[in-house]
C-alpha cells in the first residue's frame, strides 16, 4: 500500500502542477469529486489484494470491477469538469 499511496502522491502533485501552468480555477465540487475518485481508487486496490490474500478470487475481480467503474465515473466526470472551464474562458 505503500507504494500506491506514493504513486497517487505523484500523480496528484503533477495534477496540481499541471492545473498552476493552464491556470484552471477549481471549485470546490470538483475538489470533492476528485477525492472521492481517488478514495474509490484506494477501495479498488485494497479489496482487490485482500480478496486475494483470502483465497477469493471471484471475489477480487468483481471487487474491482465494482470499485474500478465508480473510479472511472468519477474521474472523467471531474476531468470533464475541469476542462469545460479553459473552454468556457
Amino acid at each position: 500500500m505503500f507504494f500506491v499511496g506514493l504513486a497517487v502522491a505523484v500523480a496528484l502533485t503533477l495534477f496540481v502542477v499541471w492545473l498552476i501552468r493552464q491556470q484552471l480555477g477549481i471549485k470546490w465540487y470538483e475538489w470533492i469529486i476528485g477525492f472521492l475518485a481517488v478514495a474509490s481508487l484506494f477501495a479498488t486496490v485494497q479489496h482487490y489484494f485482500s480478496s486475494l490474500e483470502e483465497n477469493e478470487p471471484t471475489s477480487a475481480w468483481m471487487g474491482a470491477l465494482i470499485f474500478g467503474i465508480i473510479f472511472l465515473i468519477l474521474a472523467a466526470l471531474d476531468w470533464q469538469l475541469i476542462i469545460r472551464h479553459k473552454k468556457v474562458a
